[in-house]
């Protein structure tokens, strides 16, 4: 029985380190597992110049040159539901998403023939929905899409660009209610 105990006792031990060395991995809601987030490749992209991240310990690029995005490293973003009634309106974004390629040429095409999806991987949901594609400067031109992610869960965007796709998972949560001074 004592070499049971002991046994359990260091599974116990393991699987908390282990939790703790994955922790950086995962969303600070419980409810979301540790897979549903993109974490940084061991050797991530690197798109032509003059693109580069602002700062690069907290982002890094996902793609190819035919169609990349820049992603967090905590990859989670806050819901914030719609009114009653708003349900289809893309207003307010859960996020902008920024798109480039070799390929793209904002002189020459606006708006941008660029295409976002996302679906829930932990759960049924309405579709995602997306704003009109338009162009950004960051620090070169980029496409630039606005998304809306339904309900919080565990959600999988998907770029698509003249036939180059790129995904990554990110974590919803519902964002904290903003704590207004003494009334």
């Amino acid at each position: 029985m004592t070499v049971l105990r002991l046994v359990l006792l260091i599974s116990l031990a393991t699987v908390t380190a282990t939790d703790q060395h994955n922790s950086s991995k995962r969303s600070s809601d419980p409810r979301l597992p540790a897979s549903c987030v993109t974490v940084r490749p061991k050797k991530p992209f690197t798109p032509p110049a003059p693109f580069e991240l602002d700062d690069k310990r907290n982002s890094f690029w996902l793609g190819s040159n035919m169609l990349w995005t820049a992603a967090a490293k905590s990859q989670v973003w806050g819901f914030v539901p719609h009114q009653p009634g708003h349900e289809q309106e893309v207003q307010p974004l859960t996020a902008k998403t920024f798109w480039g390629s070799v390929t793209f040429d904002y002189k020459k095409e606006y708006p941008p023939n660029l295409k976002v999806t996302g679906r829930r991987l932990d759960g049924q949901a309405p579709p995602l929905l997306t704003s009109r594609g338009t162009n950004a400067f960051v620090p070169a031109a980029a496409m630039l899409m606005g998304v809306w992610v339904p309900t919080p869960g565990c959600w999988e965007i998907t770029g698509e660009y003249k036939g180059a796709k790129v995904s990554f998972v990110v974590g919803v949560e519902p964002e904290k209610p903003v704590r207004q001074g003494n009334q």
